[in-house]
């Protein structure tokens, strides 16, 4: 069922991502933290939808945020990342996937995420940071540079206030600008580094071939198949 929102907040989260909240004005909408929606948006008498990740907490109510890069071809995230202005009338009808996680699935967690394959990820951590969930989660969060890092400082907030959530990032290429931390893809040498408890669920969300080279060095490690979703962000 298709539901009305308003665009009430337009943030630059990096130079090529934008998260957009949006207002519900009350309607009822409901959706498990690592879902996605269909976004609907009329361009010029023509009703446009491109699928978005929300990246809020369920824990929030009336209203919800999508955080979207400027990448492809799609008109609805050209006109969003260009044209698109706080009290714009949007749609949403969701939440959808299998990709999410609830609080009856225990944990602990570790999230791995690769470029934009942090939302569905951050949805989830904002879930058990906001919800107070009674679990240990670590973020291992890999960018190209340092300046790509979405969420960044929300992020170091949460790393040091809630002491049951750990975020590290990885940057695989820092160029010039400056950068002291971890280097590389996401790998088994970072995850014992950290170190990771194998016995967590896993959640592995980024661009192919992240998903299947993850799924393959968490088994090597001794993590076990059943505890492993992955989702490719193209």
């Amino acid at each position: 069922m298709l539901v009305r929102a308003e665009i009430s907040r337009i943030r630059r989260e990096t130079p090529s991502v934008k998260s957009f909240l949006l207002d519900l004005g009350g309607r009822e909408f409901s959706f498990r933290p690592g879902q996605w929606v269909d976004f609907y948006l009329d361009l010029e008498g023509v009703r446009g939808v491109a699928g978005y990740t929300i990246t809020s907490s369920p824990t929030t109510r009336d209203s919800i945020e999508l955080t979207v890069r400027a990448a492809g071809e799609n008109p609805v995230t050209s006109f969003l990342h260009e044209h698109a202005e706080v009290g714009e009338t949007v749609y949403v009808d969701g939440g959808q996937g299998d990709f999410y996680y609830s609080e009856e699935m225990g944990g602990p967690l570790v999230l791995l995420a690769g470029g934009i394959g942090i939302t569905p990820l951050v949805s989830i951590l904002r879930y058990v940071h906001e919800g107070a969930i009674d679990t240990d989660a670590t973020l291992v969060y890999s960018v190209r540079t340092p300046s790509e890092i979405v969420f960044r400082r929300e992020l170091e907030e949460i790393d040091a206030t809630n002491e049951d959530i750990r975020c590290v990032f990885t940057v695989t290429r820092p160029g010039q600008e400056s950068w002291d931390g971890p280097t590389g893809r996401i790998s088994a040498g970072l995850l014992r580094e950290i170190p990771v408890n194998l016995d967590s669920l896993f959640y592995v969300c980024g661009p192919p071939p992240m998903g299947q080279d993850m799924t393959l060095v968490l088994k090597c490690m001794g993590a076990r198949s059943d505890r492993i979703r992955y989702e490719q962000w193209w």
